[in-house]
Formats: structure tokens, C-alpha cells, sequence
């Protein structure tokens, strides 16, 4: 039997026990609910279908990723196709009684990243994977670079590429901006990685600067990488047209989380 089948039953058993017939009128106070409660369920097998590693997290951690992601597809599918959905307010409070310590600014951040990149792009994995690091570092940037490179750092203890040397700093991308600089200048290169830095845990200071010939602004890390500030490192993969894309899947992460509430819940990859 289907769900719908199973609704019917239910209100075919109510209606023979007591000898009545109901019609959709009487349902009219309730119908937004009972959409919105069949809506947010949908939402949340979508999750479960499109980013099936969110299944294997543990504790707070699923909690915060699955609950996160079926508000997003809430927010643009309900936006999209005019389906109740309740406020934000609201969804925080509830996150609050689980309990996953979210703050408004930071809901409000990540789910913009939602909105204007990784929705575009129908890219469920890929926000799962950011919400989560998020939630467990703070803010992030990411710097792509070779193989034998990261190799050398950590026999080093610290990164100091020659972009240091000759412009006093290490670029840097958001996440929004990591393969458009990988499709831009990295093209010749095979190999590559691409390192996930807690803004946070950096030693040394962090600007956003405009590039040259361009409006746009980017991360730039004036100082040496301490390594500690790598929470993840991740392989570029191209596609079979040679387009970089970032590999999917459940972070791994270095280190445990800085946020105590998900310490307990996921565990650290060997550095």
C-alpha cells in the first residue's frame, strides 16, 4: 500500500466506525498543516535519496545536516511552487530543543550559500558537505594546489608557497569561487588538491582584496599556512571534457571539530 492508500484507510476506519462521512471541507482548518507536515517529510527522504551519507553521521551532526537540508529544499521548493512553509525563526527555535546551537546569522549565511550557489547548480551534496564543515569550524576558505606540494608542507610543518615570496601572500578562494580559479589557471596541471582552511585556526591574518582587472573580491592569507588550519583536504577531479569539478561525499576531516557538540559525533581522518 502506498501512503496515500494508508491515509484513506485511516479515514475510511474513522468513518465506519462512526457511522459518518467526512469531506474535504472538514479538513479545511487543518489542510495547511497536514500539507506542510507531508511536504517536510518529502523534503527530508529527497535528502535522504540525493546525499545518502548524511544517513551514516551520528548524533548532533545528522541531526543538524538533515534537518538543514530539508529546510533549504523548504525554502526554494515552497518558494517556487507557493507551499506553506513556517519561518525561520521558527525552524531555529526548533533546532534549539534537539539541541543544535545554530544563531540566526549564521542560518542566514549558509543559507544564502543555498540560494546562490549550491541550489543553481542542484548541488545537495555539495551544500550537505559545506553546511557540515561549517557548522564544525566556522567560516572557510580553500586554496588549490599540487599533490607533491602538500606533501612538501607537511614534511616542513608549515606551507609556504612562492606566491608568498613574490607577492607577500597566499591566494585563497570562497567556495563559490574554487573552480572558476581551477577552470582559469590550473588547467595544464593533473594532480591537484584542494585544501579546506577554518579561517579561525589561521596564525596569521586573512584580507579579502579585489583582483586585479576584476571587481571581485578574494581571501588572501598574508603569512605562512599553519597546518592545523587544514581541516580537509580534497582531490580536483576533471571532467571527461577537462572541467575541474569538487568530488562529492562526506568530509573528511583532520581534526576533530571545534564546535564540542559535534565532537562526539564525527570522526577525524589520520592527518
Amino acid at each position: 500500500m502506498t501512503l496515500l492508500d494508508d491515509l484513506n484507510q485511516i479515514k475510511t476506519h474513522i468513518e465506519t466506525d462512526l457511522s459518518i462521512k467526512l469531506t474535504d471541507e472538514d479538513f479545511d482548518d487543518s489542510r495547511s498543516e497536514i500539507e506542510h507536515v507531508f511536504f517536510h517529510e518529502a523534503c527530508h527522504a529527497a535528502v535522504a535519496h540525493a546525499v545518502p551519507w548524511v544517513r551514516t553521521l551520528e548524533g548532533q551532526a545528522h541531526t543538524a545536516v538533515d534537518e538543514l537540508m530539508a529546510r533549504f529544499l523548504e525554502m526554494v521548493i515552497g518558494d517556487r511552487h507557493g507551499l506553506f512553509v513556517h519561518s525561520n525563526d521558527g525552524f531555529i527555535r526548533e533546532l534549539h530543543q534537539y539541541p543544535v546551537d545554530i544563531q540566526p546569522p549564521d542560518f542566514d549565511f549558509l543559507a544564502d550559500m543555498w540560494k546562490f550557489y549550491f541550489w543553481p547548480r542542484r548541488d545537495l551534496d555539495g551544500m550537505a558537505a559545506y553546511a557540515l564543515t561549517f557548522m564544525a569550524f566556522d567560516h572557510l576558505v580553500y586554496h588549490i594546489l599540487p599533490r607533491v606540494d602538500w606533501e612538501a608542507a607537511q614534511e616542513a610543518g608549515l606551507y609556504r608557497p612562492d606566491s608568498l615570496a613574490t607577492e607577500g601572500f597566499i591566494h585563497c578562494s570562497l567556495i563559490e569561487q574554487v573552480l572558476t580559479v581551477a577552470d582559469s589557471f590550473y588547467t595544464h596541471l593533473d594532480d591537484l588538491l584542494v585544501l579546506c582552511i577554518a579561517i579561525r585556526r589561521l596564525n596569521t591574518e586573512l584580507y579579502f582584496e579585489q583582483a586585479p582587472g576584476s571587481s571581485e573580491r578574494f581571501p588572501h592569507i598574508y603569512g605562512p599556512l599553519n597546518l592545523d588550519a587544514v581541516v580537509s583536504v580534497s582531490r580536483l577531479e576533471k571532467d571527461a571534457r577537462g572541467r575541474f569539478f569538487l568530488p562529492g561525499g562526506k568530509p573528511e576531516f583532520r581534526f576533530e571539530p571545534d564546535n564540542a557538540d559535534l565532537r562526539s559525533s564525527y570522526e577525524s581522518a589520520d592527518a
